[in-house]
């Protein structure tokens, strides 16, 4: 029952006697009523977007046609701002000139002005800047004569284009599940104006962007819409769906027509002859193989591994008897018969996984990618998004579910019953074959992984100590593929880069917060580190790790133990690029890892690849690939979790090393430091010879053969 007008205004006025005796709490007032009139604005702004999409899709359900959207013209400050209903001096920052660049930040703000400010440069250049290179941007300003750089400017602009500036915005745009289904169709003409409006007043801050990468998104989008439209497909579930080969050569007159109509566009990039293809020629014609039963009737088992079948199909598409339009057979003509054909031969499979998130399940997956295509293997690749913070290359996964068999490369938990739309992709239908890839740190998997196997129809896990958990719990085949390991491609860097001494004996371990500190066991390591050397002794500890933020208390404990154990300790707490991660880890001359338990031990090896001396606890998935020929093995003994530590539950075994003997090892390492260089090329060539991707890529070729042999079934 609403209060009477007496007692709302007792209450008001209880209210302020209370703000006037708690003086001390008015900042947190103050932040608080900020928070929620920025939170009541950005629901206004979307609800505004949703109204908006609701009337379109009234209309449509009428039959009425759509009105199209004015097209928003990014080279007009008025229209500009009209479309954002800001001012001008909200959008955009005081004029640049050359001397003004003192970063890429500024030195992407400085071209946005060049090109806002001289249309005809577009015209005269259409590859730069934006869709361009540093190359054609260094030729862009050369043919344009009037601007002067020096050479500290120069390399900013370099950097700003090597960076992207409209990346992180438009990962920001894929991450926002909201908007995403609003405004599917934001990047493209039909749709700009408002996504527009919408990150100028309330994405941008929400999203924590900086003006100059969402100007950078919009300018890009602009430059290529016909681009931008397959993009909006490829990351737009509803139509994937909708329109399941709309991506490819056969479909894409059908999804032109439907866009049109839906969202009411016009323009010359809707013309379907205009678009790039996304999509590898087999890709598209296993896309439209798998909707269309007339090609199935006419090349059943198409893809069955003889080559002459693919051939027939490939053939046949270029032919009058498929009833193709003559431009799409035209263009069937132009493709490679013969590596068409032998592609669609073989098995191929769809992996979906983290491909852009900073950890070792991304270093997996793309070593099984770089397996596999070392095996011969057709891959389609599609990443599983975490949030925004994961590296803005989302938009470059972008295959469909075109194959048979895919390979869910993702945790049972969080992520599992979520990696089909955090990857944006709708899913195939039928079904296709799914294996699961998994990792696990014990030798007893959580009761909800037996809920989510019902999902899929077998597992695979990387080594034989995982393997035996899941088959001790799963009633599925369990097989045992490691995934490869390689070394990246990285820049050599010395100590000093890092901030370590030179002529320091250093030893590294890099783990991941999100991991979970306890597992990895860094304070145990610093306790065997203390133990082993003396203040006076040349030899550092490097503990990398990262994501701190996410667990602060655990990261204050060891930040605590690292300074207590003195100046020999560094602690680096920061997101790297591979290359820096590897580079770090080829600076310092021994890896060490006393963890409790490892589902595979991927630093392990990647440190035995660069010739590192390893020590190790002799424990876990690392056992499949060290012994006591190529690495020192620190001995342990099993203890049972006390209590749970998530997502670990009581009760579960894990290893406690032997600190002694393992500062005994650290040791010896820096005493002999000759013999260290020997047993790290031991380690090398015995992980040469055992982890390569081309011996795992065979592996993996060789059960998907034997899946499609026991799929196979007549059509």
């Amino acid at each position: 029952m609403p209060h009477s007008p007496v007692v709302r205004y007792v209450l008001k006025a209880a209210k302020g006697a209370w703000w006037l005796a708690t003086p001390w709490r008015l900042r947190e007032r103050l932040a608080f009523r900020q928070g929620q009139a920025i939170a009541a604005a950005r629901t206004a702004e979307l609800q505004l977007l949703v109204r908006h999409e609701e009337a379109r899709v009234a209309t449509r359900g009428r039959g009425e046609g759509v009105a199209p959207d004015r097209v928003l013209d990014l080279f007009s400050d008025e229209d500009a701002s009209d479309a954002a209903g800001l001012p001008l001096g909200a959008l955009l920052w005081a004029p640049l000139s050359p001397g003004d660049i003192r970063d890429p930040e500024s030195a992407a703000r400085f071209l946005i002005d060049l090109l806002r400010g001289r249309g005809d440069f577009q015209a005269r250049c259409p590859g730069a800047p934006i869709g361009g290179s540093p190359e054609a941007l260094g030729l862009w300003l050369r043919r344009d004569g009037s601007t002067e750089l020096g050479e500290d400017a120069a390399r900013h602009l370099a950097d700003a284009l090597d960076a992207g500036p409209g990346k992180r915005a438009r990962q920001a745009y894929l991450a926002h599940e909201r908007i995403g289904s609003v405004l599917p169709h934001g990047l493209t003409p039909a749709g700009m104006r408002r996504l527009f409006r919408w990150f100028m007043r309330t994405g941008r801050d929400e999203c924590q962007l900086r003006l100059e990468e969402v100007w950078w998104l919009f300018l890009d989008a602009a430059h290529a819409p016909e681009h931008e439209l397959m993009l909006a497909y490829a990351f737009s579930p509803a139509w994937q769906h909708a329109h399941p080969d709309g991506m490819t050569v056969f479909g894409r007159d059908a999804f032109a027509q439907w866009f049109r109509a839906e969202y009411g566009a016009e323009g010359a990039w809707l013309d379907p002859l205009r678009w790039p293809d996304l999509q590898p020629p087999a890709q598209q014609i296993r896309s439209s193989y798998a909707i269309r039963a007339d090609w199935q009737a006419a090349h059943p088992e198409a893809f069955d591994g003889d080559p002459g079948r693919a051939r027939a199909l490939v053939a046949w598409l270029s032919s009058p008897e498929a009833g193709l339009p003559a431009s799409v057979r035209d263009g069937c003509r132009r493709w490679d018969a013969a590596a068409v054909a032998a592609e669609l031969g073989r098995p191929g499979v769809n992996v979906i996984g983290h491909f852009c998130y900073p950890s070792g399940l991304r270093v997996s997956v793309e070593s099984m990618v770089g397996a596999m295509q070392a095996a011969g293997v057709p891959t389609s690749l599609r990443d599983v998004l975490t949030d925004s913070r994961d590296e803005p290359r989302h938009v470059e996964y972008r295959g469909l579910e075109c194959h048979d068999v895919t390979i869910l490369h993702t945790q049972p938990e969080p992520f599992l019953d979520l990696a089909y739309a955090r990857a944006h992709l709708s899913e195939r239908v039928p079904r296709s074959y799914r294996i699961a890839y998994w990792y696990w740190e014990f030798d007893a998997i959580p009761d909800a992984w037996i809920a989510h196997a019902k999902d899929v129809d077998e597992v695979w896990a990387a080594t034989e100590f995982v393997a035996r958990g899941l088959r001790a719990r799963l009633p599925l085949p369990v097989r045992t593929l490691f995934p490869g390991v390689r070394l990246a491609p990285f820049g050599r860097r010395g100590k000093a880069h890092f901030g370590l001494p030179e002529n320091t004996f250093t030893f590294l371990f890099t783990f991941h917060m999100v991991s979970v500190m306890e597992r990895k066991n860094p304070l145990g390591l610093i306790r065997a580190f203390k133990a082993a050397f003396t203040e006076e002794e040349p030899v550092r500890l490097v503990l990398k790790t990262s994501f701190s933020d996410r667990y602060p208390a655990e990261f204050n404990a060891l930040r605590s133990a690292a300074a207590a154990a003195g100046a020999a300790i560094t602690l680096i707490d920061e997101v790297y690029t591979p290359d820096e991660v590897l580079s770090l880890m080829d600076a310092c001359d021994a890896y060490v890892s006393l963890h409790r338990s490892e589902g595979l031990g991927l630093t392990l090896a990647e440190a035995m690849l660069m010739g590192k001396p390893v020590i190790a606890t002799a424990f876990s998935g690392n056992m499949d690939f060290m012994d006591d020929g190529n690495s020192l093995l620190v001995p342990y003994e099993l203890v049972k979790l006390d209590e749970p530590i998530p997502p670990y539950d009581a009760g579960l075994q894990w290893a406690e090393p032997s600190l002694d003997h393992a500062a005994q090892l650290m040791h010896r390492l820096y005493e002999n430091q000759a013999w260290a260089r020997e047993l790290g090329a031991r380690g090398k060539a015995s992980a040469e010879a055992n982890l390569s991707l081309p011996a795992a890529g065979r592996r993996i070729a060789a059960r998907l053969e034997e899946i499609r042999a026991l799929r196979r079934v007549p059509r």
